[in-house]
This record gives C-alpha cells, structure tokens and sequence, in this order.
C-alpha cells in the first residue's frame, strides 16, 4: 500500500499538481548554496500510537532509509525508493546528514545541492512512521501482521493478504477530520470481476479498467469516470546480457516490429498516447523533436539479417552469468535460451490488460522475423524481484509512473546509476548518459536541467536503448455516490476530501 496517502510526509502534493507544499515540515528552507535545508516541524502532531512526532522521529526514519547497517534497516523490506533518489545507501547518500537543532527544527545536510530536494521529500515512499511502531513490528512493520503507525488522516485497522485493506478516520488529524470514516481497499484481481461488482454497489470506484469496461461505464448514468493525468509511461525493455541485444541493429528490428499505434488504440484507447520519450509530454524535459521509429515489419527482418540472423531470431546466448539474490547461478554464460517475452501479471494503471498487449506484441514481433516465447515469470512480487536482480532474460514489459513530477525522477531514477551495469534495468551501461544526469540532478537552474533531459532523452532513442510504449491518462470509475475525489498526478491520492452520498 502507499503509505503517504495516510502518513504524510515533511512535504506533500498540492492538489492536483506535483508541487511540493508543507505538510508535517512547516518550512524547508536552503542556505545560500541549497547545500543545507533547515525544515521546521509542524507543531503539537501524533503518530496514530499516541507518541509525539518530532526532530528525533524524522532522524530515525531518515537514518533507517540510509545506514545498511541500522538495526531496523530491513534487507527484505527493500529501500530500492531511498538508494535511488538520494544517490545510495550509506557514505553514498547525497544526504549527508540529518541533524536535530531542537525538539521541532531539523537540518539536513547534502554532499552536493541537489534541484529537487523538496519534490523528492515529498513522496510518498518518505513519509514519516512512528519510531515506536517500527522497534515494536520490526522486520513485520508495512506489511500485513505489522501495520503502519503515522500521522495522516486514517489510521490502518487491518490487512488480509489478498482480500482487503481497511484505514479509519483519524479525529486528531492536524489537517482536520476527514469526511468519511473508514475506506476499505479490496483486491479484485479480476479485471471484469471488479467492473462486475462496482455496478453492483460492492464497490464504490475503481482503477485498473479495461478498454470494454470503460465504454460501458461511459454509457451508464449511475457511473462516471475522472481521469489522472498521464505522469507515466509503459515500455518494453532488454536484458543486456542477452548477447544479441548488444547490437543496436537487433534492438532496431525490435523497435520497428513494434505497432505501437496499434497497440494504444486497441488497449489503452482515447486515454493513452503513444510514448516518444521516457518523459511524459506533460513533464518539462520531454523532447518534441525526437522522431520515434516507424512502424515496419520488412526493415526489421533486413536489420536482422544484415545482424546476421538472415532467417530471424529464435534463439538468444546468454552473455555473463546471471545470479538469484542467494548468488546462485541461474543462467550460465554461453546458455542458449528461447528468446522470450515476459509479461506482466497484473493490470497497472500505465498498463491495462497486460497479457493481451504482450499477445499482440508478440504477433508483431513473430511477423517481423522474432519468434518469442510469451513466458510468465510468476505473481507480481515475483516479476519484481527477478527485475531486480536482472533475471528477466529476454525481453520484457514494464512502466513506471512518476513520484514528483521531476524529470530526475524518471530519467535519474533509472539511468543515474548507468556508469555501470544497472542490475534492476536490464544491466544498461551508459557512462555519458550517468554523467549528464548527475549534472542536471546538481544543476539548481531550470532552465539548464531542461535542456540536460533533452539531451539525455536524444541519447537514449539514438542507443534504442528501451521501446517506450505509452502514456496512460489513467480512468477511474465512480459510483455517483462519491464525491470530491481528487485524483493526483502522482498516483498518491487525497482521501480525505471524499463525501459518501447515500
């Protein structure tokens, strides 16, 4: 679950945008070089526990994110949001330092000035918890026996794997009562299951809907449908310890395989758009000018041939040994291995009804001389994990939609690391790539780092180094029963405004 819609961070969302305005910080303000932010705690706050939220509560939540070597730094819980946003773990950390001034005073300190301190403290990943909480759930604490203690405007009650969610009103909440008194989340795995039961009354809204279920909830006068904007973008990607895919030719062939016009149309409908750039349009950065590969078949089979695969590509060698995250070795350099496409196993908001777009995309890459192997890796945990540890051998599906509405957040969430091998995206390396990222990461004028993203983006479309798919301006479905629910670029959404009319 996203903790920041219940706990709150320093920052949060306006409504509606991704500007960063206070939450449980009242200020974040720079020295003269943005090298040291001092932040002023909002005062008389309480985690749901009952303890008092203060400097020494943010310090410890801040040096659990950093130290690997912090008792409450969990291995399992995976604090991949914290390496990648604020440089690294540990001395590699762009936080230097989280200092107490006094009970409701902090003072971070940063290795170098970093243009979107205040956007990234307000994700939703770095919202504050209870100290107390964590020391009491320990390696159990966010997930389903542990629960979460924070300070927002519901409070956890319970969650049953699988089944629901259930959060209730939080009276004491600083920002004033919320209007409903308990939100239950449940899991409907089912895309037309959960159509099903909101036009029964089970349920009051939705995400995740298919191109059919819309057309239906667009016709019927007891729903009606909100859309968020496109802060996201779906892709297909390589594992570049695939040998083939080291040559840009083959990555090419794929990008011309690809009908992604196609695709858009007949599974993300009137709201996707097709994807250019890593960068949605709606983001500054995102580059105009870059013209996305065509649309053609018969090109991609003479790429292939002149990469010396005349009769397609079938087969792939496996370049580098490839490890599980107990370090044993799962694929063996100079494996042969059916060339496969792994797709996603669940429905997500940049990424409606996953298998099937993988079925089509495979018939366009089966009719351009690929013949892949449609191949499910396991449940979506499972996807993750071997994402992570770089063991999607093949190709394969993904997205990502933005935390802050900085460009850092898609483009240096991904590549910043890319001076080497990126285990998590593919083993990408890209030396110039990194370094112009971390120059625009560092860079406090706007207008500069803007013209950096471009830049970057040129570089990735020259190396074919990812298909971008789409953007999706993700659809909710509403019973008429609810209202004001705003729907936030960031997916973090506000449930406090929500009203239940019977």
């Amino acid at each position: 679950m996203s903790p920041g819609r219940f706990w709150r961070p320093l920052y949060q969302y306006e409504l509606g945008s991704t500007k960063p305005i206070p939450a449980l910080a009242e200020e974040c303000l720079p020295n003269s070089d943005a090298t040291v932010w001092t932040c002023k705690l909002r005062k008389n706050v309480k985690f749901h526990d009952g303890t008092p939220f203060n400097a020494d509560a943010v310090i410890f939540n801040f040096e659990r994110w950093r130290f690997t070597t912090n008792p409450y730094h969990y291995p399992s819980q995976v604090f991949e949001y914290y390496e990648a946003m604020w440089g690294g773990f540990d001395d590699a950390s762009m936080i230097k330092q989280v200092k107490k001034i006094d009970d409701l005073t902090v003072e971070f300190t940063l290795t170098e000035p970093m243009a979107p301190f205040l956007a990234n403290l307000a994700m939703d990943m770095f919202a504050i918890s209870s100290p107390e909480a964590i020391k009491k759930a320990g390696e159990n604490y966010g997930t389903p026996t542990g629960g979460c203690v924070g300070t927002g405007p519901f409070k956890f009650v319970e969650w049953v794997e699988g089944d629901h969610i259930t959060v209730e009103a939080n009276a004491d909440y600083w920002g004033g009562k919320p209007k409903i008194d308990q939100i239950v989340f449940r899991v409907i795995p089912d895309d037309s299951a959960r159509f099903l039961a909101l036009k029964a009354g089970d349920i009051h809204g939705l995400e995740q809907a298919v191109v059919e279920d819309l057309a239906a909830a667009e016709n019927d006068p007891n729903l009606y449908i909100i859309t968020r904007p496109a802060l996201n973008t779906s892709y297909l990607a390589f594992n570049y310890k695939i040998k083939e895919f080291q040559d840009i030719r083959v990555r090419e062939a794929v990008a011309h395989a690809l009908d992604k016009e196609g695709l858009i149309k007949n599974f993300f409908g009137k709201y996707g758009t097709v994807a250019t750039n890593l960068l949605p349009p709606m983001v500054w950065g995102h580059n105009d000018a870059i013209q996305d590969w065509k649309y053609d078949p018969e090109l991609s089979k003479k790429l292939l041939a002149e990469a010396g695969f005349p009769n397609g590509l079938s087969e792939v060698t496996v370049a580098e040994d490839v490890t599980d995250a107990d370090g044993k070795v799962v694929f063996k350099a100079g494996d042969k291995i059916p060339l496969r496409l792994y797709y996603m196993p669940v429905t997500r908001f940049y990424f409606p009804a996953a298998k099937e777009i993988a079925e089509a995309a495979a018939a366009n890459l089966n009719a351009a001389g690929f013949k892949v192997e449609l191949y499910l890796e396991g449940d979506w945990p499972t996807y993750l994990g071997a994402r992570r540890e770089g063991r999607l051998m093949g190709l394969y599906f993904l997205g990502w939609g933005g935390d802050n509405g900085d460009p850092d957040n898609f483009t240096g969430y991904f590549f910043g690391g890319a001076d080497q091998p990126i285990k998590r995206e593919g083993w990408y390396k890209n030396p110039e790539l990194a370094a112009l990222l971390k120059k625009a990461l560092v860079t406090p004028d706007q207008a500069a780092r803007e013209q950096m993203y471009k830049q970057a983006e040129q570089i990735m479309h020259d190396d074919v180094m990812r298909i971008w798919l789409g953007h999706n301006n993700t659809p909710l479905i509403f019973s008429k029963k609810i209202k004001g629910y705003g729907a936030q670029p960031v997916g973090a959404d506000y449930f406090e405004y929500i009203e239940f009319v019977p």
